[in-house]
C-alpha cells in the first residue's frame, strides 16, 4: 500500500477493494481505538502489508 492508501484506512467507505465498502476496516478501527489500543502498519507496495496491534496491560490488582 502506499503512505496514502496507509493513511485512509479505517476511513468509512475507503477500499482499495473493488468490491469492498471498507466498512469492516473502519469498525476494526473503532474498536481498536475504544480499548486505548493502537494499530501499527508497515507495507511494501506490491509485496505485503504487516499489522501489528497493541493494547495496554490491564492490571487485575485494581
Amino acid at each position: 500500500m502506499t503512505p496514502e492508501q496507509i493513511h485512509r484506512l479505517g476511513m468509512p467507505y475507503y477500499s482499495t477493494k473493488e468490491k469492498g465498502t471498507g466498512l469492516g476496516m473502519m469498525v476494526v478501527f473503532n474498536i481498536i481505538k475504544s480499548m486505548n489500543g493502537k494499530i501499527d502498519i508497515k507495507s511494501e507496495q506490491g509485496k505485503g502489508s504487516c499489522f501489528s496491534i497493541y493494547f495496554p496491560l490491564k492490571n487485575e490488582r485494581n
